[in-house]
């Protein structure tokens, strides 16, 4: 059977998905013009995450021993489910400009909000197995192969950048190939280090997910201490609940040992 905590970890991450794909959509929108079609099929995709993340607040709030003080903890969420989108419709038909550039804005801070509330979750994710140390090692290699590129196939900035990219993603358009076997050897190195990457991530989400029940208990141990380290460090900014909540926890995480 499930347990209630999967279910919640489940819950947390589907949460994480509705953010990011509100992410995708805004940059859509900054880089295309949408036909009307597409910009209506935005608008109620966008309504409709923000209905769910309104009733997450809601819910949230009811279950809440000290309600106040989950308001006052949480006057960022509050203002992240304040429905933009009518403004920025409003706007649309009266034309005004600078009304719909601080509406987008707006909806900008309500992603930054939502992001900002699974940073613990996603800091515990990245540092399963080591993975944030992949990530440096990628972003490293990627510049490097950018640079050594540049060099060797005398290509643009831009055109390095973007080829360095897209092979170690491993996805390789074409568009750009090397023509030196210098190149061609570069081009073979990224390739390894990203197939290393997407197979270490692969393996980061097994772990993270689907590991057995000794080691889900560990990790749920060690995430959860590794959690409350990191609210600790913004310490003076933690609401008596929040206290009162990891005070309990560590508690619990006592008795089972």
């Amino acid at each position: 059977m499930v347990s209630k905590k999967r279910w919640a970890n489940v819950y947390e991450w589907f949460m994480v998905i509705l953010v990011v794909v509100v992410v995708i959509m805004l940059f859509i929108e900054y880089r295309l013009e949408l036909s009307p079609q597409a910009s209506i099929l935005f608008q109620r995709v966008d309504t409709s995450i923000l209905i769910i993340f309104a009733l997450d607040y809601v819910i949230r709030l009811f279950w809440a021993e000290k309600k106040k003080t989950f308001i006052r903890s949480n006057i960022p969420d509050l203002v992240a489910i304040v429905p933009f989108s009518s403004v920025f419709r409003l706007a649309r038909l009266a034309r005004l400009t600078r009304l719909i550039r601080l509406t987008r804005t707006m909806r900008l801070v309500r992603v930054a909000v939502w992001l900002s509330r699974f940073k613990d979750k996603f800091s515990v994710f990245i540092r399963t197995n080591g993975l944030i140390y992949m990530v440096f090692i990628t972003m490293a290699v990627t510049l490097m192969g950018a640079v050594s590129i540049y060099l060797l196939e005398d290509m643009s900035v831009i055109d390095s950048l973007w080829w360095s990219f897209v092979t170690i993603t491993t996805v390789g358009y074409g568009d750009i190939s090397p023509s030196t076997n210098g190149g061609k050897l570069l081009a073979s190195v990224l390739m390894l280090v990203g197939i290393g990457f997407l197979g270490m991530v692969t393996g980061t989400i097994a772990t993270y997910f689907l590991g057995d029940k000794k080691t889900e208990a560990v990790s749920y141990r060690d995430m959860t201490v590794q959690s409350i380290k990191l609210k600790l460090d913004d310490f003076d900014n933690l609401s008596e609940e929040e206290i009162d909540q990891m005070s309990a926890v560590l508690k619990s995480l006592l008795k089972k040992e």
